[in-house]
């Protein structure tokens, strides 16, 4: 048993940070399907009240014309009232009528205060009154631990779960768990429940849970995704199982959380998508003339004695220039697998699609000969504002230093248009830095995002539900390449196509220009092959 980390699930109507749920709701066009409808969580706060003596000061604002009362304030601390006292006990207009008002010389003469405009502040005395006391008490904390099998792996029984509810009130108990795969629903009695899943199709199924407290409540509602997937091999049944949280994304190939969809559980995903065991599985060996021929033109190569100089009229290497430069080219194109395997982690992207995207895009030469595509990745305008729309955390990162919570809240989107530009030039600084592998990750994982969306709006379907593991990530490289018009109009065009939709058939609807999506997801496929 391995109770050693707790797996976080979705919690339903919960309040996360504002500015996450503030921007996720500004995506463009975006329809939020959620997983199987449940109710919601008791939306109450727990709350404990009670009446108690409090001993206070007693100040009054009055006028000085005529000593009318206009507002009481009690105060719990020494010495007057401070502006907050005032602007809660008495609002915003009193509060300024008060420190606007001018010296009432007649008062400080002795002589009648009537012809005084504005307010006074006088001291009544101290008070014992009676208030009522709210506590804001902490709410159940419900745990999901992991037993016998573990995620990623094809086991012999069927993979176990524990929910242990925690009740933080003194005094208080929790009195049952509850659990509800598809229709099913079990109660357990008492704080731990034990439960073996009920085995699964190879897309899995929704597992939501809550707990009961004699408090009178319930914890919120909590859902995650778990496949269970039953087979028979060598005449021994197993079950391979998959859990889609943060704390097991290592276990699962590049944007299965982000999807929330399984891979297939027997067949082999391709190469491409599955994610290296280190960096030293990203080596590769690839002939790239363009590449050759520009660490001979820019003098990281020597090859004066090929009789053309190693370079044709097209920039490309000839085949003297590529001989002279294979070493070159053997380091330089598996120079930035560190980072490439490092970022691919961070972001949950398989790491040779990053490096297949940079092979197709640049050959790992960082500089192009269109002023408007920058860096390893061809990075435009378009492929940035893709980013800073449907990254949230990365623009954050670019944008909360420069603007700050209240100038960040509207999203990109919402921006005045010098501040889009602003942060656009912040992302395109980070190309040619240490940072630049981690900007194209980062752009990956917008673009599989926005990817996801539009199969959403388009199918109004969840992405498991409309096509394969495999095909996003085929949608999500030709949007990255070609951009979302052209994904967008080959989905609306295949609408009359029946799930699951694949990249082939999609491909077939591109238009125009579109239709250089395709080669161009073609190559970055078989770039491990």
């Amino acid at each position: 048993m391995n109770q050693a980390q707790p797996v976080r699930a979705r919690k339903f109507f919960a309040v996360h940070g504002w500015l996450r749920l503030v921007l996720a709701c500004l995506l463009a066009g975006a329809v939020f399907a959620s997983p199987p409808n449940s109710a919601g969580a008791n939306s109450d706060s727990r709350t404990l009240q009670e009446q108690v003596q409090v001993q206070s000061a007693h100040w009054q604002l009055l006028r000085w014309s005529d000593g009318f009362v206009t507002c009481n304030i009690y105060v719990n601390h020494a010495g007057q009232p401070t502006m907050d006292d005032v602007n809660f006990s008495c609002g915003t207009r009193v509060l300024q009528n008060w420190l606007t008002t001018p010296a009432c010389a007649p008062a400080m003469m002795g002589s009648s205060s009537a012809g005084c405009a504005g307010l006074m502040l006088r001291y009544v005395g101290a008070e014992t009154r009676t208030e009522t006391k709210t506590t804001v008490l902490p709410e159940i904390n419900l745990q999901l631990f992991v037993t016998d099998c573990q995620p990623g792996q094809w086991c012999e029984s069927r993979p176990g779960l524990r929910l242990v509810a925690y009740e933080p009130v003194a005094g208080h108990q929790i009195t049952n768990i509850h659990v509800r795969v598809a229709r099913d629903e079990k109660a357990f009695s008492g704080a731990i429940s034990d439960l073996r899943l009920p085995p699964t199709g190879e897309q899995g199924e929704w597992l939501e849970y809550w707990a009961e407290s004699d408090f009178g409540d319930t914890s919120a509602r909590f859902q995650v995704k778990y496949r269970a997937y039953s087979s028979v091999q060598d005449g021994r049944q197993l079950y391979r199982f998959d859990l889609l949280t943060d704390e097991w994304s290592s276990t699962l190939p590049g944007g299965a959380l982000l999807w929330q969809m399984f891979p297939p559980a027997e067949a082999s995903v391709p190469k491409l998508l599955e994610q290296p065991l280190s960096p030293g599985y990203l080596a590769t060996t690839n002939r790239y003339a363009l590449l050759a021929g520009q660490l001979i033109r820019n003098g990281l190569v020597d090859a004066t004695s090929c009789s053309d100089r190693g370079v044709l009229s097209n920039g490309a290497a000839s085949v003297c220039g590529e001989r002279a430069a294979a070493d070159m080219v053997l380091t330089w194109q598996n120079k930035y697998d560190q980072q490439i395997y490092n970022a691919g982690l961070r972001y949950n992207i398989p790491a040779r699609v990053i490096k297949g995207v940079i092979a197709q895009e640049s050959q790992f030469w960082p500089e192009s000969s269109d002023p408007y595509e920058r860096g390893l990745g061809y990075v435009t305008e378009n492929g940035v504002s893709m980013l800073l729309l449907w990254n949230l955390d990365y623009y954050a990162s670019v944008c909360l230093p420069a603007y700050g919570l209240a100038g960040c809240a509207s999203g990109y989107a919402g921006m005045r248009e010098d501040r889009q530009v602003a942060i656009r030039r912040a992302v395109f600084d980070r190309l040619g830095t240490e940072a630049e592998i981690d900007l194209l990750a980062a752009m990956l994982y917008a673009s599989a995002a926005q990817s996801q969306q539009l199969v959403k709006n388009v199918t109004r379907a969840e992405p498991a539900d409309a096509t394969t593991y495999e095909d996003m990530w085929k949608m999500t490289i030709a949007n990255y390449y070609a951009g979302s018009g052209c994904l967008g109009q080959a989905l609306h065009a295949s609408l009359s196509e029946e799930f699951p939709l694949t990249w082939d058939t999609l491909s077939g609807y591109l238009e125009g220009t579109c239709t250089i999506a395709d080669e161009y997801v073609r190559r970055v496929m078989r770039y491990s092959e």
